[in-house]
């Protein structure tokens, strides 16, 4: 570093002027007077000291340095920084930082670069009252950053509320009750985002449509017939019966458990299975209009072997009168309530099918099992011909041809029986071909009442039981027929399959 490079104090830049060499100068150690600079800004910094060095004698040339081999001597004192003050007139300052000897960063030993020469400013002598304000006629020397001792201030910790933690527009916050002033709060501004509107799937109420209504009434009407008087034969006399009496003659009345002790039980399932349609169909379930309208043909079908069944007697009547006979009596048959009603409750349950049809149009969910489906159709045609198979000497045409003689069937029975026959294979065939719930529910419906006539004829669950269609032309006695007991078989498995079929994949179908 050449003696002549200069650089600023403040900043550390370097300065280009070229200034006056000047020659080292021993520096006063000599301890100044505390009163002279007690009133003397100062500055504290605590590795380092500040020393007033003399300006350079007049008789060296600016041109030509004179290099000093004088040590200067660094004056130390161990509590605050002094400042050595030459007595000389007129002469410049230079501050030279001296490095503290018990200051840690002192081991590096840094050298300072001389500064750039100051104008000199006439010495002045602080009066004892303080400085002086007049401006001395040389001026001031340059500003230089005042040299106040900093003095190092700990303050006091003062108790600052924590921030309130931010909160969204959904925060809730309890206030206190309002005084009676309003803040005006300004509004908060959000991004507008797409709204999805997602429609949840609505539950479906109960509706009282024409089904449930007429499943109503059709179930109502039913019960009564049941167990209201079919027939009634009464005499003014008291009869004697004799040998040539007709087989199942007698006075009294009937009802549908006197003519066949399992159309009762026949009949209320029947009954329940319309009603549960109907309730169904309100709920507005596919399958319930379906249920309903099956049941609707199934006591239709009752209806008509009741009524063919109530011929006998009326029939045993009519040929008791015709015996001659020394006693003079009269005899008055009568139809009585449940014959009507049971007629009434024949109508409105096909009146209920053809109702249910209009539901099943609306049926949009995917077909059942065609396999299944096929399958019953299959055994319901089985079913509904085996009660017309002949036995014995009889032949296919007896189903139809009244045969005069004792214990035959009425022509009204037989007409009866040909009706539920005909109902099941309508209500069997349509509904497992339809390949729907609802269709499920028109075969169940339709099959359940001549599946208990079968089972409990065949199994004798009762003393005076009647199979589907009464029995096979030329049976002596009340028995089933071997294909009947297939096809009716047949029939209930496939509704169990179609029904497991039909619940698997409604639960597959479930989201």
């Amino acid at each position: 570093m050449q003696r002549v490079d200069r650089f600023c104090t403040g900043c550390g830049a370097a300065l280009h002027v070229v200034a006056d060499a000047t020659d080292p100068v021993e520096v006063a150690t000599s301890e100044p007077d505390a009163a002279a600079i007690a009133d003397e800004p100062t500055e504290s910094i605590p590795t380092m000291k500040r020393q007033m060095l003399p300006p350079p004698s007049a008789e060296a040339s600016p041109t030509h340095p004179t290099a000093s081999t004088t040590t200067p001597t660094v004056a130390t004192t161990p509590t605050n920084p002094t400042v050595a003050t030459d007595t000389r007139a007129g002469d410049q300052t230079e501050l030279v930082p001296v490095i503290d000897g018990d200051d840690e960063w002192g081991a590096d030993d840094p050298v300072w670069a001389p500064t750039v020469g100051v104008p000199a400013q006439p010495a002045t002598t602080p009066s004892a009252s303080g400085p002086s304000n007049d401006v001395p006629a040389g001026g001031f020397t340059a500003n230089l950053p005042a040299t106040e001792p900093i003095t190092e201030v700990w303050m006091d910790s003062v108790d600052v509320p924590p921030e309130p933690p931010a909160t969204t527009p959904y925060d809730f916050i309890e206030q206190e009750e309002p005084t009676g002033k309003t803040a005006a709060v300004a509004p908060t501004t959000t991004t507008e985002m797409p709204v999805t509107v997602v429609t949840a799937a609505a539950t479906p109420g109960f509706r009282l449509g024409a089904v449930t209504l007429l499943a109503m009434l059709t179930g109502m009407v039913t019960l009564i017939s049941l167990f209201a008087n079919m027939v009634e034969v009464t005499s003014d006399q008291r009869l004697t019966p004799s040998e040539q009496t007709p087989f199942g003659f007698r006075t009294g009345t009937w009802i549908a458990d006197d003519l066949a002790d399992n159309l009762s039980v026949a009949g209320l399932l029947a009954i329940m299975l319309i009603i549960a349609g109907g309730v169904a169909s309100g709920f507005r379930w596919r399958w319930g209009a379906g249920l309903a309208g099956g049941a609707g043909l199934a006591i239709a079908g009752l209806a008509g072997l009741t009524i063919g069944l109530a011929q006998f007697p009326i029939d045993a009547a009519h040929k008791f009168v015709l015996i001659p006979s020394d006693q003079r009596f009269t005899l008055t048959i009568t139809r009585g309530l449940g014959y009507w009603l049971i007629i009434v409750a024949a109508a409105l349950g096909v009146v209920v099918f053809f109702a249910a049809i209009n539901d099943a149009s609306g049926d949009r969910r995917r077909g059942l099992n065609p396999w299944i489906a096929a399958l019953g159709a299959l055994a319901t045609v089985v079913a509904a011909a085996g009660p017309l198979l002949p036995e014995k000497q009889a032949i296919f045409s007896d189903n139809w041809y009244l045969i005069d003689g004792l214990g035959q069937a009425p022509s009204m029975l037989l007409v009866g029986r040909s009706l539920q026959l005909g109902l099941l294979l309508l209500a069997g065939v349509v509904g497992f071909l339809t390949v729907r719930r609802w269709g499920l529910g028109l075969a169940i419906g339709g099959s359940l009442p001549i599946i208990w006539l079968t089972m409990s004829t065949l199994f004798e669950l009762t003393d005076t039981p009647v199979g589907p269609g009464f029995r096979n032309p030329g049976a002596a006695d009340m028995h089933v027929h071997g294909v009947t007991i297939i096809g009716v078989s047949a029939v209930a498995a496939m509704a169990v399959l179609a029904m497991i079929a039909a619940y698997d994949q409604a639960a597959r179908e479930r989201p």
